[in-house]
């Protein structure tokens, strides 16, 4: 083997320059799990140098057998292993990848192994992290966070008087009472998370923690092991890592975005909430789980149920409670109330005293569509409040984020933002998003999808390389222009 091995490289010099420039490690070896070669990444993440390790078997090196070893087990198995997440430890450090090993013949006859890995070692320690500063923040006797996790729960942040929007708050308190699941939907920058955190704090759960995740964030062979934990077994030296299920024991699971799930990780999150019970990554023993659980879509229930998005039976088990809430574009007799709350909020951090809107700034402000919903309205305000001076007693146009007022003809205190002419017609303000820059940049980003779609003959995989994005990051951007 070692001598085909080095004929494939002296056939095909540039065969290693080629793994050479690859971000992930590549590891091979023979048909006896001796490693052959591993690329530089691979030196950088493991500490050792190609040399070092040459002829040594992956037992010896990385402590890893035909069961936990990707490469080994496509070796034995002459199959390909996809997506693989899985752990090791080298030299005292704890690495977490993501791998794809496959066999490799030569000439009709198998001569060993590969594997390609992506190191996501920072990611899980930045999800790990935020796990444990969200718990810390809502355990109780926490007396000096005693003050902010209650405001954060409040129903009084539920800002609104419209009809559609009272009737979302009604139903959020009613919700409260109970221990039912609660679906949340609405679009990107609705205040979803915002009324999970209110449900949770006013319910009988608000003494435990409230853990959040997004699911559309994370990649879809980490989720399961981030929700459910991993076996102390399933590798050497590995530890008994917690769930997010078990972390949230007692208190409240939100699942953002849940429509963003993968369709088999969602069938395991059933069988999870029916039997009220989970199994770590690598163990077969059962362990009793008590966490209330959020969720939220930005897609209609029905649209995400037609397009594969949401398992049909996974959706009435999640909501019990449906709570539809209304984009501000729905609810504009609302914009005022908001404004003026998040002014007095900002006079207070930034010091200032600015006592309202402009005449002009409140009619721009109830015809624009606002895509980004109340998120965007608050990240406007907070902009202009950073330029508003002391000589300034209402916010007005020029105080504006230039992007908001690109597709709109509107004087800016010495200057006019211009805007696109088409049919020599001018836009108003009630068509910013035909004519404004969001317009263009989300347009003109799908329109590049469907081209590398098209070129890719559909796959997504194929098509999130040639874009430079994650096939995660890529999925998302489908299903939000609803590419079909």
């Amino acid at each position: 083997m070692e001598t085909k091995f080095k004929d494939i490289i002296n056939q095909y010099p540039f065969f290693c320059d080629i793994l050479e420039t690859l971000d992930e490690a590549v590891y091979f070896c023979d048909v006896n799990g001796r490693l052959l070669y591993i690329n530089k990444v691979a030196e950088r993440l493991d500490g050792y140098a190609n040399e070092e390790l040459y002829g040594r078997t992956v037992g010896e090196a990385y402590g890893l057998d035909g069961r936990t070893s990707p490469m080994l087990l496509a070796l034995t198995t002459e199959k390909p292993v996809v997506d693989k997440a899985f752990r090791y430890i080298v030299n005292g450090r704890e690495v977490y990848q993501i791998c794809n090993a496959r066999p490799v013949f030569f000439e009709g006859e198998k001569v060993g192994a590969y594997t390609i890995q992506k190191d996501v070692t920072q990611l899980m320690e930045v999800i790990e992290q935020n796990i444990i500063l969200q718990k810390k923040f809502f355990l109780p006797n926490e007396d000096d966070l005693e003050g902010s996790r209650q405001d954060m729960g409040s129903l009084n942040r539920l800002i609104g008087e419209h009809p559609f929007f009272k009737e979302c708050k009604d139903m959020a308190i009613k919700s409260a009472r109970s221990d039912s699941p609660v679906l949340l939907t609405g679009e990107t920058g609705s205040g979803k998370e915002l009324f999970a955190r209110c449900i949770h704090q006013n319910s009988k759960q608000k003494d435990g923690p409230f853990l959040a995740i997004n699911c559309a964030a994370i990649p879809e062979t980490l989720l399961e092991s981030i929700l459910f934990g991993t076996s102390k077994g399933i590798y050497t030296g590995a530890v008994e890592r917690k769930g997010l299920f078990e972390e949230a024991e007692g208190g409240t699971l939100f699942l953002d975005e849940i429509n963003s799930m993968p369709l088999f990780s969602q069938s395991k999150l059933l069988r999870a909430l029916e039997e009220k019970e989970i199994q770590h990554l690598g163990s077969k023993q059962r362990i009793k789980i008590n966490a209330r659980i959020i969720s939220s879509s930005n897609v209609f229930p029905e649209d995400a149920i037609r397009k594969k998005q949401i398992r049909e039976d996974l959706f009435y088990r999640l909501a019990v409670v449906n709570i539809m809430i209304p984009n501000l574009a729905s609810r504009k007799s609302d914009i005022l109330l908001l404004t003026n709350h998040y002014i007095k909020l900002y006079n207070e951090s930034f010091q200032k005293h600015i006592l309202g809107l402009d005449e002009e700034v409140l009619r721009f402000f109830m015809n624009f569509i606002w895509p980004g919903n109340v998120r965007q309205l608050k990240h406007c305000l907070e902009a202009a409040m950073n330029l508003v001076t002391d000589e300034d007693l209402k916010i007005k146009i020029k105080h504006l984020p230039a992007y908001l007022l690109s597709g709109n003809n509107v004087t800016t205190g010495g200057y006019i933002q211009k805007m696109p002419i088409e049919n020599n017609h001018h836009p108003n303000y009630s068509e910013p998003l035909k004519n404004g820059v969001f317009s263009t940049i989300f347009q003109k980003e799908k329109e590049e999808i469907i081209e590398a779609l098209m070129e890719n003959k559909g796959n997504v995989s194929k098509t999130a390389k040639q874009l430079g994005m994650h096939r995660q990051s890529l999925m998302y951007r489908i299903k939000k222009y609803n590419i079909t």
